[in-house]
């Protein structure tokens, strides 16, 4: 019986089929030729594939002798976050820093923060105490070339000077020793109770311009690069040349720092007795 009614069901569908319409022959000509495009297009995907597997079989065996110095010169260069920073910016990038000025503007923004706090304090600013609370907050190394290079983009913004008989508490430095001191470049006008003081907006405008003295440094290397393909103003100027590449400007050159004095010491044992002789009477010396 179960027989019957399978035989029974193919029969039925049979009939159904047999009672659709016929395809027209418009379109099955026009699916033949889709069918033929699509065998066309397989064929020249297959030629593609074959042609680039015989590619790099077909290249010279000298090549591979300057692709490793190529490699190798490659490695040398900074990490690729800092060469490509700016491509992981968003965009519009406009007038982008590289990733070492941004680094140095930091730096420059840390100084100033704590600077501005010793100084409303009326204490001495010693580069010892700026370098530790700017490695501190930064989580970087700071040391006195970034301190030279702060000052060769904005020259104006500290007075710097070696003194000594500045008391330390704990830093391993003996009071007569000469220190790095800086002292906020700051205008009369910025006065509270009639003392010099660092507002925070005073703060702010300093490190705008920082940031705009940067600019200026990759503007002159911008200059320099697409001299001879653009012609612009500038003040105008809104973003780099697209075969600009920001990260490649190079690092500043850091302006020389005051260094303590020579004082002259005496070194062996007749330099002390000779010049004790000189602070002596005649009678004594004999």
């Amino acid at each position: 019986q179960e027989d019957m009614a399978a035989l029974r069901c193919r029969l039925q569908k049979v009939k159904a089929l047999a009672q659709l319409p016929p395809v027209p022959a418009a379109a099955s000509t026009q699916l033949r030729s889709h069918l033929e495009k699509v065998r066309q297009l397989e064929l020249r995907i297959r030629q593609k594939k074959e042609e680039r597997r015989a590619t790099p079989a077909a290249q010279p065996s000298g090549d591979t002798g300057l692709a490793a110095p190529a490699a190798e010169a490659g490695s040398e260069k900074s990490p690729a976050y800092q060469r490509f920073h700016t491509l992981a910016q968003d965009l519009p990038p406009g007038l982008t820093l590289p990733y070492k000025f941004r680094v140095l503007a930091e730096m420059f923004r840390s100084v100033d923060t704590i600077a501005g706090m010793l100084f409303n304090r009326s204490e001495t600013i010693t580069f010892a105490k700026v370098k530790q609370g700017v490695q501190d907050m930064m989580r970087r190394q700071f040391e006195e070339h970034h301190m030279g290079q702060i000052k060769a983009v904005y020259p104006t913004s500290y007075r710097l000077r070696q003194e000594k008989n500045i008391p330390s508490f704990g830093n391993g430095m003996k009071k007569s020793d000469y220190q790095l001191t800086l002292e906020p470049v700051l205008g009369e006008e910025e006065k509270v109770d009639g003392r010099p003081h660092l507002s925070a907006s005073r703060l702010l405008q300093r490190r705008k311009e920082f940031n705009r003295n940067l600019v200026n440094i990759v503007k002159q290397h911008h200059k320099v690069r697409h001299l001879g393909t653009l012609c612009f103003w500038e003040e105008k100027l809104t973003r780099w040349h697209p075969r600009f590449n920001v990260d490649e400007v190079p690092d500043i050159s850091p302006a020389e720092l005051p260094q303590p004095p020579q004082e002259d010491r005496p070194s062996t044992a007749q330099e002390v007795l000779s010049s004790a002789r000189g602070m002596l009477t005649p009678k004594v010396s004999q």
